[in-house]
């Protein structure tokens, strides 16, 4: 068990192996991806509540695929780090090392897990540092030249004005039924003084029924027309009668009405921030990656299940210098 865990924990801070004697899968540069490194990737993009037990061997070769991706990528930052000059900051190194030692009930948990892993600390420290320095790359390189000033988002505001106009929008609630039996004995409770979140909750059959019935603001065409028609024509507070749609019933309270308006720079600026960041992140961390692709000696080992094996890059032509 001890094993287990604290592998889980340690694959984000590493792509190097921790086991000399395993099979390799990948080669990058002078560098290998071990079959371990690989399966403990796979399992850190597995849902925790599936686990092993859910997961076909198809979908597990899928998540082989992409864990033995991200690896490449994960190596390829790390050295192109360390060729640059960079070093870890030790300050962020022991931080990540308090982290694990607190995720253990005691200091003798946290050795033990050590020893099944077959790590020491000091092997431990060293991969936390790479993963330091991985940051630190992408953070250089990435994440700050990506930060956008007040003055850029204004002007990309001012160009693109249109975009941040809201149309009208209905906070509504809705209640349904498959029966219409059910749908009308939930009706009558909501007349008789009930209050329509909590007969949502007992009643309703859909997903939205943990949050009392309530589907937030929606813009017209994103629920069904007879829904819409009656939610827009209703007063804040009202409730419509059962209305059928696709074979199932209904019962609809608006909450709330926004008419349609022009978003200010201020109500868009943290929204819109995220937004163009992310955007601009991704933008600049794809080509480094596909700076770092293109120079690196890359042999991919791992054969996709129904494929011949091929591998990345000029990878196969300088192996064989």
């Amino acid at each position: 068990m001890y094993k287990a865990f604290i592998l889980i924990m340690l694959v984000p801070l590493f792509s190097l192996s921790a086991f000399a004697n395993d099979a390799v899968v990948a080669r990058v540069n002078n560098a290998v991806i071990t079959v371990k490194d690989l399966e403990e990737a796979v399992n850190r993009l597995i849902p925790r509540a599936t686990y092993h037990g859910g997961v076909s061997e198809e979908k597990r070769d899928e998540l082989r695929q992409k864990a033995l991706e991200d690896l490449i990528d994960r190596e390829l930052l790390y050295q192109d780090a360390a060729a640059k000059g960079l070093k870890p900051e030790k300050k962020l190194v022991e931080e990540r090392m308090e982290v694990i030692r607190e995720r253990f009930a005691s200091k003798k948990d946290y050795k033990k897990a050590l020893k099944e892993a077959g790590i020491t600390e000091d092997q431990l420290r060293e991969r936390a540092g790479k993963t330091v320095l991985i940051e630190a790359n992408l953070r250089k390189h990435v994440t700050e030249p990506a930060l956008m000033t007040d003055e850029a988002l204004q002007e990309y505001y001012t160009r693109n004005i249109t975009k941040f106009k809201q149309p009208e929008s209905a906070r509504i609630r809705i209640i349904t039924a498959q029966d219409e039996k059910k749908g009308k004995e939930a009706l009558a409770r909501i007349k008789a003084g009930e209050d329509f979140g909590d007969v949502a909750a007992r009643m309703s059959e859909d997903s939205y029924r943990i949050k009392g019935g309530d589907l937030g603001y929606v813009h017209k065409g994103r629920i069904l027309p007879e829904l819409e028609d009656a939610a827009f024509k209703m007063k804040a507070g009202e409730t419509s009668d059962l209305i059928k749609a696709e074979g199932t019933w209904f019962i609809v309270k608006l909450e709330d009405f926004r008419p349609a308006h022009q978003m200010t720079f201020e109500e868009s600026k943290n929204r819109l921030k995220q937004d163009l960041e992310a955007k601009r992140s991704a933008e600049l961390k794809e080509k480094l990656l596909a700076e770092l692709h293109a120079k690196a000696v890359i042999e991919v080992l791992l054969k996709p299940a129904g494929e011949e094996q091929d591998t990345d890059s000029h990878a196969a032509t300088e192996l064989k210098k």
